[in-house]
């Protein structure tokens, strides 16, 4: 039985924002599909920014086309079905949380009522106060709300969990799974791979204004360089089994006590092969190195953005 390919809500085609004869992105294509989360990649400076803020109509491309839903960016309906996040929310300090809010709605944020209050007793945020009096976690907590209770067909996060504390992180990582199930297309931007690995279906990453690769996150770590911890039973056999494996192709490996300490790339069953004939006691996983992909992605020349390209 086939399945049925997920809805596209936010198409990008071409995007290209340039300021003055600087490049802010070029030639960007990508979708975004409803009930996924596709993670930003790149390093600060590379467009990130400027292409949500072109999904927002905050700028004008010069070349391309975003289409949202069923109507394009510059339609102001587009803003009803779109959420924005910004890692740096500025917040008028003198407006309580409750007109704050209320503003925020009047102005076409369209609020879910009902989804505010969930949200603020959820995050335990007291509306009555001032925003400027309260703690910088209570601030982001109020963006949280104003992002999350739209109940957008988008959410655009841009570097969202810059300075949150880690059970912040984990109700934000728990708000961006509750979308997903509903249906929102989230794109997530970030300059760290741990922050999306745990929450993003696939990466598109982009250097130098240019998106150089889209993969999920399965076929990135397909390219890492896998660590495995291997215990020997008889510890003479530590060293044997270390250099033997060290004699691989694309294999390091490092013995202490009866522990070795292997990195790979590749299949793994030749490393399997190798193991079987010591005394092994045990084989475990320990992951594989991401951020060494996502630095090959940032610094390979067969990655660099073409001139004129």
């Amino acid at each position: 039985m086939s399945t049925a390919a997920p809805e596209i809500v936010l198409d990008m085609r071409g995007v290209t924002v340039m300021y003055g004869s600087a490049r802010g992105i070029e030639d960007v294509s990508l979708s975004v599909p409803a009930g996924q989360v596709t993670g930003l990649l790149g390093p600060s400076g590379s467009g990130k920014t400027t292409l949500l803020r072109a999904v927002l109509d905050l700028i004008h491309p010069q070349r391309g086309a975003i289409d949202i839903v069923t109507t394009t960016s510059k339609d102001r309906r587009a803003r009803a079905n779109v959420a924005y996040l910004p890692g740096d929310l500025s917040l008028p300090g003198r407006l309580t949380g409750q007109a704050l809010l209320r503003r925020f709605s009047a102005a076409g944020g369209g609020l879910d009522p009902a989804r505010v209050k969930v949200l603020t007793d959820r995050l335990r945020i007291d509306l009555t106060r001032p925003v400027g009096t309260l703690s910088k976690g209570n601030r982001q907590k109020v963006g949280l709300v104003l992002a999350f209770a739209k109940n957008a067909r988008v959410l655009l996060l841009d570097e969202p969990t810059s300075g949150l504390d880690p059970l912040l992180q984990r109700e934000f990582a728990t708000l961006v799974h509750e979308a997903v199930n509903d249906g929102a297309a989230v794109l997530l931007s970030s300059h760290v791979m741990s922050e999306l690995e745990d929450l993003a279906d696939r990466v598109a990453v982009l250097r130098e204004g240019r998106l150089v690769a889209v993969e999920t996150i399965d076929q990135l770590r397909a390219r890492a360089r896998q660590r495995i911890r291997i215990r020997t039973i008889d510890a003479n056999d530590t060293d044997a089994c270390c250099d033997s494996l060290a004699q691989l192709p694309g294999v390091k490996a490092h013995a202490a006590d009866a522990v070795i300490d292997a990195t790979f790339t590749g299949e793994v069953d030749r490393i399997i092969k190798t193991l079987a004939e010591y005394s092994v006691q045990s084989i475990e996983s320990v992951g594989g190195e991401l951020d060494e992909v996502l630095l090959d992605f940032y610094s390979d020349d067969r990655y660099a953005p073409k001139v004129g390209g």
